[in-house]
This record gives C-alpha cells, structure tokens and sequence, in this order.
C-alpha cells in the first residue's frame, strides 16, 4: 500500500501513540494505540487490513513522476476490522503469531505489561497481566520479543530494560484451569500433570485449547431428526500433540438407560448419543458425561432440556437461554440444534422491543483507580432510569464483580 488514511472508531480526534504490523501472510494486518480523544489517558488497541490493492489500478505516488494522465485517484480511508481492547493510558504495542492465533503486548503508562490473545475472528480472550512494576513508570513504545526462546518479550522502562515471560503458564494449576486461561503459549502437559510450554512438554503428550476462541471446554447441541430421534452430541474443543486413539465417552443419568445400542462409537473430538426413549421430560434431563482423552479424565453434567419447550416472546436473554442449552435459535424462536443457529452472535444482533430503550453508559466515574479498587463508582449515561443490578467488570478480570 502507498498510502492510505486510517479512520479510528471514534473519527475525528485521534492520534496514533505506538503501532505494530502482525507477522503473517495475507491478508496485511497492522495494529494500533490510539488516542481517542487527543490526549493520553482514553486509548483503544485497534487492527486495520492494509493489504496492497492487487486490482491492478494505477496508483500515483506523489514521490514519483509518472507520464500517466487523468489518474485522480485520492488516498484510501480504512476503518478499523476491529476494535480489540479499550484501557486507560496504552503507551505500546507488539503483535506476534502463534499458532493460529494474534498476541498482543500492551505496554501502559502506570508500568503494566498487558498479554492479549486474539483468535482469526478478531474475539479476544481474558487479558492477562504479565508484569507490573513498583511505581508507575512509563512502559517506552518499543516492546522486543526474545528472538533466541521466543518466550520472553523486553519491556523498556526509564532506565531499565526488563526481561518478562511471555505467559504465565505454572500458575494453572489443573487442566481445566489451563484450558479456561485461553493462552495460545499454554498446554496441559499429561505426563508431568502441569500446564506449561508446549516444548517443555515430554513426548509431546499435552492438551491445549483449539484455534478459535471457546467460552467451554466441552458444549453439547440436541438435535431431533425428521422420524423424532434425538441426539445428543458433545463436543470437546481441544487439541491434542499426539493421535488421541484411546478416546472414549460414557454417558449416565439417573435410572435410566439413556443410550440406544445404535449409537455410534466416539471419534474425537466428537461423541453421540441416540436416546433410547425418544423423548425428553419436560422438566429437562440431568446427564452425566465422562470422557478420557489418553490419561486425561474430563467430567461435565448436563441439563439437557426439550428445546421446543423453550418458549416465550423473542428476546436476548430466551436466546441466550436457549443456545446455552444446546438448541438453535430461528426467527420462530427456539428449536432443536440442526434447525436453527447455535452460536450467541446471534442472540448479540436481537434488536430490542420497541417500547424499550437501550441503556447507554458514557462514563465511570472515577476512571482511574488503585490496584486495590474502590467502594463507590457513578455511572452516566442515556435511558439508566429502570436499570437494575448493575455488574461492573475491571478491564482485566473476566470475572463480573
């Protein structure tokens, strides 16, 4: 590209305080610190596709003489593809690749090394802090990844140059905890019992999270056929080092034979169960499903629920309700798993009722606080009059308080 003009979120106002291309191949990708409001303190981590116009259009450089005539080409406005992380006083950024993921090192004015992952749609996981000195010394714009290990990053201070981990993987200290920390660096080691790097791990044997962003380790979808079987399928959203050839599935619930003779065998990262009854209480059905992946054990219990009998007038939270169970969820409402969409994006574009207006937060104050927090907060905004039971989340901790 020869030159283009990048339109943050917020339009006019904005100014670029560090930046850093994401390696890769097409398409281009660069990321940047903006300033949203001119100064310092209100930024916003956003990422632009500049990859080069390949239509075959001249483009006129103003550096360049060219005999060309009538080109009156004007210079490319990009909008952002994404919006990644708003926090307070981002002062530098360095993007890497592994895996199949984005990474991001954010450097802060108050001396915080911030990890984001970012999966190829652009969802983030938890933000994670790597390293927080003592005082409040700035973070310089240029953050260098360890070239050698490739597990350090360089962290420049006023005076000082730290040496900082790229993850925090010893810190999770079982494989559920590892998984859930979603950090594209981290793998469940099977035979050392610890979440650690991926080459630290003896013979490879190690469980890690897939390459897209998963709020669970293992969902479930319920599905009726055209002849009213039903079946219940789990899926579990792990990669494994080695060929899982040992992977194996049991279902239970209570006083019942809950699977038909016909199901078929596990295949990972999938298991099938046909119901042997064909019907499900009305009152839902409380299944227990026990996996084993090699020498991991994975357990998880659920409610599997009639999903035609999930009803009631359209709304984020019945669709909401509904993915959550394993349905799909259609213009109609509610449905079985193979008739409707079963992915909560869908329940995020649900407009809301026509008598009800969107509440809009436009501030918190006070912005800033100490790392130990603070008792009270005012909110201000539009159309706050009926709310109720406000949670406010700290920018990283993924945990509403």
């Amino acid at each position: 590209m020869r030159g283009a003009t990048l339109s943050a979120s917020d339009g006019e106002g904005s100014r670029l305080l560090a930046s850093s291309v994401i390696p890769g191949e097409q398409p281009v990708l660069w990321s940047g610190v903006f300033s949203v409001d001119g100064g310092e303190s209100n930024t916003e981590l956003l990422v632009f596709d500049i990859s080069p116009d390949v239509r075959g259009q001249t483009d006129s450089d103003p550096d360049f003489y060219t005999s060309e005539q009538n080109l009156g080409g004007t210079a490319k406005t990009l909008k952002p593809k994404a919006v990644l992380f708003r926090q307070n006083n981002m002062t530098s950024v360095l993007a890497v690749r592994h895996k199949a993921w984005m990474v991001f090192f954010i450097g802060t004015a108050d001396g915080q090394l911030i990890k984001l992952a970012v999966d190829r749609n652009y969802r983030t996981a938890c933000p994670t802090v790597l390293y927080r000195v003592d005082d409040d010394r700035k973070v310089f714009p240029r953050i260098h990844l360890d070239q050698v290990d490739q597990k350090h990053v360089y962290v420049p201070f006023r005076n000082q140059v730290e040496r900082v981990a790229v993850a925090k993987c010893s810190t999770y200290k079982d494989v559920q905890e590892c998984w859930s920390a979603q950090d594209p660096h981290c793998v469940w080691c099977v035979p050392q019992k610890s979440c650690t790097f991926a080459d630290d791990c003896k013979d490879s044997d190690w469980l890690s999270i897939p390459d897209e962003w998963q709020q669970q380790m293992v969902s479930h979808r319920v599905e009726k056929d055209s002849s009213g079987q039903i079946t219940l399928s789990i899926q579990t959203h792990v990669i494994v080092g080695q060929n899982p050839s040992n992977f194996a599935c049991y279902f239970s619930a209570t006083s019942i034979e809950l699977c038909s003779r016909n199901s078929p065998p596990p295949q990972f990262p999938q298991c099938t169960c046909i119901l042997s009854s064909g019907v499900l209480p009305a009152d839902g059905l409380l299944v227990i499903v026990k996996m084993r992946l090699g020498e991991t054990h994975l357990s998880e219990q659920l409610e599997v629920t009639n999903c035609s009998g999930i009803s009631g007038p359209p709304s984020s939270v019945l669709c909401q309700q509904c993915i959550k169970a394993g349905c799909g969820w259609s213009k109609s409402g509610c449905s079985w798993a193979n008739e409707g969409e079963g992915n909560d994006s869908v329940c995020q574009k649900m407009d809301f009722g026509k008598n009800f207006s969107r509440p809009e937060i436009s501030s918190i104050t006070p912005s800033v606080v100490s790392f130990h927090g603070r008792n009270h907060a005012t909110l201000s905004g539009r159309n706050l009059r009926e709310v109720s039971g406000v949670r406010i989340q700290g920018d990283l901790d993924c945990t509403p308080q």
